[in-house]
């Protein structure tokens, strides 16, 4: 072979190995953005859930406790307790699935939009 078809040859292998590994960098870049994206998006929607099921709860806890309770205030703060309690965990277990969604949903939408 002479020296030029070698050296060709040699730039076209430097070339094709530059180019996959840059593709290959790139989607490694893409996919840990648009995890991070998705993170960022997944963890604002749990927050609300958790905090409206504990403020439903209270609330509906609350007036239950006054029903049942004939109006004695201890009977309504009992009621606000478990009710947030009970509430607050309902959200969380709400919660916990809608971030699940959100995540899921932000990332296909990223990979397939960046």
């Amino acid at each position: 072979m002479n020296k030029t078809f070698k050296a060709t040859l040699a730039i076209a292998l430097a070339a094709a190995t530059f180019i996959g590994t840059a593709d290959a960098s790139f989607a490694r870049t893409k996919s840990s953005y648009c995890r991070s994206y998705a993170r960022n998006v997944a963890r604002h929607v749990g927050t609300d859930h958790v905090v409206g099921g504990l403020a439903l709860g209270a609330a509906t806890g609350g007036l239950f406790g006054a029903i049942t309770g004939g109006g004695a205030g201890s009977n309504i703060a009992t009621g606000l307790a478990i009710g947030g309690l009970a509430g607050g965990v309902g959200g969380a277990v709400s919660g916990s699935q809608a971030q699940r969604h959100a995540y899921y949903e932000a990332y296909q939408d990223c990979m397939g939009n960046y």
